[in-house]
């Protein structure tokens, strides 16, 4: 590969992912600055899964490849970040094969980002863009200790700032928001779709450049909305009737907890505590200041609303 092609090459893991095949689409498609040459970094890159991906975003020029690799493999991160310029990184509380049983296990997370910073570090990757979100122990002052997810998210993105020179970092609104959650029909949240707009900030904030956004944390975040908005919005674009349902936060709980494993309960149901009574003048899990939204200005871009999503996806509720 020339060094005109490997100055052109994005590494994105968790490629076959919502957020990952977003930004794998995003990347082969941005008009901003010379196309990307994209590296899909996948466990098994002849899983349909992965095939799919190559089938649906492949270019007329083959820029998309699929690479193996694993982040809980660190020699296997070396090899495919090899030559590229940068890479889109996340992590998950999910470890594939593995149940989460205590809490103790989620840690396998902050394990993985230290394999990717890594991985970037010895291969000289000049920015790396990570899926972050906030300290949620910080941000109520103590109250909410155990939202492990969203820490070792953070920690992961407090070891990268010490690390690596050339790094940013975007916060999507955390996880996928129904009409039945444990939240008051009118507390407002933010609203993110994860694959386009985490896309269309990923491609971006490449295409400016890491001298312009290394250090920055951009917040992926549309504009507030309440379940009970939520459910008139589907409506009115819909024409589907929809109502709020909220649940306990124990029954939430144990919904998340299926997907995650026993020991994700108790995070899952600080998360939607805190997010309950997060306070209404800051954004992001009471994070950061309302300001902070504005960031993506400075990009050109703002994320999508509720409703701009439900238009894009044509989604209209569930299935038979």
């Amino acid at each position: 590969m020339s060094s005109t092609q490997s100055q052109q090459t994005i590494v994105v893991v968790g490629a076959t992912g919502i957020q990952g095949s977003g930004i794998v689409r995003a990347l082969l498609t941005s008009k901003s600055g010379a196309p990307w040459s994209v590296r899909a970094l996948t466990q098994n890159p002849n899983s349909d899964k992965a095939q799919k991906l190559l089938s649906d975003y492949q270019t007329t020029d083959n820029r998309l490849r699929l690479v193996s690799g694993n982040v809980y493999d660190e020699a296997s991160l070396r090899s495919a970040f090899e030559g590229a310029y940068g890479v889109f990184a996340m992590t998950s509380e999910r470890h594939p094969g593995k149940r989460i049983t205590e809490e103790e296990d989620l840690k396998h997370e902050i394990g993985a980002g230290r394999s990717i910073i890594a991985a970037a570090k010895e291969c000289g990757v000049k920015h790396l863009v990570y899926s972050s979100l906030p300290d949620t122990v910080e941000a109520s002052e103590g109250r909410f200790k155990r939202i492990h997810h969203m820490n070792n998210k953070h920690a992961v993105e407090q070891l990268a700032r010490k690390e690596l020179d050339g790094v940013t970092f975007l916060i999507p609104e955390d996880g996928v928001i129904h009409f039945c959650i444990p939240l008051p029909g009118d507390k407002k949240t933010q609203w993110t779709d994860p694959a386009h707009d985490l896309g269309a900030f990923t491609a971006k904030i490449f295409a400016s450049g890491v001298s312009k956004t290394k250090g920055r944390t951009y917040l992926a975040l549309g504009p507030r909305i309440s379940p009970k908005g939520m459910a008139e919005t589907f409506t009115r674009v819909t024409g589907k009737p929809a109502v709020v349902s909220p649940i306990s936060f124990e029954e939430f709980g144990d919904l998340s907890s299926a997907l995650v494993g026993p020991a994700f309960k108790e995070d899952a149901i600080e998360m939607m505590q805190w997010t309950a009574v997060a306070p209404d003048d800051k954004t992001c899990f009471g994070a950061f200041e309302m300001e902070a939204e504005r960031a993506g200005e400075e990009l050109g871009l703002k994320a999508s609303s509720f409703e701009e999503w439900l238009i894009r996806s044509g989604w209209s509720g569930p299935g038979p």
